[in-house]
């Protein structure tokens, strides 16, 4: 078995078997991708093949990592504007509502907050939260920063996608992840940069991160380290203490 580390994917083992007839990709439980193929398969063709499956693999990787969060009433659960209460209902319905700071969820008194449907109507209720959030914020945050920087920029969306953060299109057109919500505010920021430098740079070149740097305050490494560990789901990456949002000068 050999092993190769790819970005943001992280080690892929690659096993050779003989009698094997084709090349079969798993991501297992714990997000370990590996990658077995017939004993005679080039390990260079079989690299190309991780490549091409980039999507895919991250897409199986975020559905390990939130299947394995269980959210129980002892869950802290917040977002940068919404604190979140969850009580135990007197019947057997599942409601909930969103003020303007607080989020309030009902859960049903006979079923057992374990139950996945349950955790699946929790976890849409916080997507919800973050959606109305994403909206509400992202378009105000993108005009402050293209302002301060002198980008221009012609929309702003949001989606439910799980493999980018945000992407930009040749009409300069931008689209954030409602997960986006999720992390802190300076790296937030940081993602609205990297799309706001794409009006201008269509690619990852040189000048494209030098742009980056520049209008990150010279903290793109480490923003960009920090990103490498989050993950797109309901749950914060950011404490409590936080979600105190400055806009600077």
């Amino acid at each position: 078995m050999t092993e190769k580390q790819f970005p943001d994917i992280g080690i892929v083992h690659f096993l050779k078997k003989k009698g094997c007839r084709r090349v079969i990709l798993r991501v297992k439980t714990d997000g370990e991708v590996y990658v077995t193929m017939p004993w005679l398969y080039s390990q260079m063709l079989a690299e190309q093949f991780v490549r091409s499956s980039y999507d895919w693999i991250l897409a199986q990787q975020q559905k390990k990592r939130e299947h394995n969060h269980l959210i129980t009433l002892d869950t802290e659960l917040y977002t940068h504007f919404h604190s979140v209460e969850m009580v135990q209902g007197v019947d057997n319905s599942f409601r909930y509502s969103i003020q303007k700071d607080k989020v309030k969820i009902l859960v049903p008194h006979s079923v057992k907050i374990e139950n996945e449907q349950v955790q699946e109507a929790l976890q849409n209720v916080m997507i919800s939260v973050l959606r109305k959030e994403a909206m509400e914020f992202l378009p105000n945050r993108v005009e402050q920063l293209a302002k301060q920087h002198g980008f221009s920029f012609s929309s702003v969306s949001v989606s439910i996608a799980k493999t980018r953060w945000g992407c930009c299109t040749s009409q300069k057109r931008i689209r954030f992840s409602l997960f986006t919500m999720t992390l802190p505010f300076h790296l937030i920021d940081y993602v609205i940069l990297h799309e706001l430098c794409h009006t201008r740079y269509m690619n990852h070149s040189s000048e494209f991160y030098e742009l980056l740097n520049t209008c990150c305050g010279g903290n793109h490494k480490k923003y960009r380290a920090e990103m490498k560990s989050c993950t797109m789901n309901v749950f914060p990456k950011f404490e409590r203490n936080e979600t105190l949002f400055i806009v600077f000068p």
